[in-house]
């Protein structure tokens, strides 16, 4: 009997070897087929600002119906797009609340949003200059979306436009689109914005399709609009 419990004893041994050899092998097939994938995927695509890169991922926090909630530009993307398919593009428009050419182009995102709205997501990401009299917050930036009080008419540094308005007095209508609070800049370093406003057109993907630093020269962002967007 003892010699038996001995031979059995062994062979459980051996068994779990085998099991642990099995285990191995299986582990590391898994891991080889993920990393071939993660470098295919890698290769398809690069991360960058440039047109016909992924554009850098931004988060923070994002503003739309008088609330603000947490943000992550990725997660808008629709991974499985594929070019000639339907889809939702996405306009992103970086703007400072205090930039006067920002203020004055207040109107012209609501006309482009009446015209585009319907296939592109639109994106204020409001961002703070390194200039005297750029001091915005959350309370200015959903001011200047929703075209509500805040400051005076009076110049007299309360207010949007480096504290030159009230942001109520902006041209154009309520903007019904999500504005996002970069006010750390991480968009300007990112994605390599030197001035405001910048203007960036993403395919439903997440690529970018139209980056004004690189075609804004030739191609006006209505231009691109109309291109991209247009019937």
């Amino acid at each position: 009997m003892s010699r038996r419990r001995r031979k059995q004893q062994s062979q459980v041994v051996v068994d779990n070897g085998d099991s642990r050899t099995t285990s191995f092998l299986v582990t590391s097939g898994v891991i080889s087929v993920v990393i071939i994938i993660f470098i295919s995927m890698a290769s398809d695509y690069k991360i960058g600002p440039a047109e016909g890169e992924i554009i850098p991922n931004i988060g923070g926090d994002v503003y739309e119906n008088g609330e603000w909630s947490d943000f992550d530009l990725h997660s808008m993307f629709d991974r499985g797009w594929a070019e000639g398919e339907d889809g939702k593009w996405i306009y992103i428009q970086v703007l400072d609340t205090d930039c006067p050419y920002c203020y004055n182009e207040a109107d012209e995102m609501s006309d482009r949003y009446a015209s585009y709205g319907t296939k592109a997501d639109f994106l204020s990401v409001v961002v703070e200059l390194d200039i005297t009299g750029h001091d915005s917050s959350k309370a200015e930036i959903s001011a200047f979306k929703d075209k509500t009080n805040f400051g005076t008419d009076d110049n007299d540094g309360d207010g949007c436009n480096s504290g030159r308005n009230n942001c109520a007095s902006r041209d154009g209508g309520v903007h019904n689109w999500q504005y996002v609070d970069d006010l750390n800049g991480d968009s300007m370093r990112s994605w390599e914005v030197s001035g405001t406003p910048f203007h960036i057109i993403l395919k439903p993907n997440g690529e970018v399709a139209w980056n004004q630093a690189q075609s804004g020269t030739g191609q006006s962002i209505d231009d691109a609009l109309a291109v991209f967007l247009g019937d």
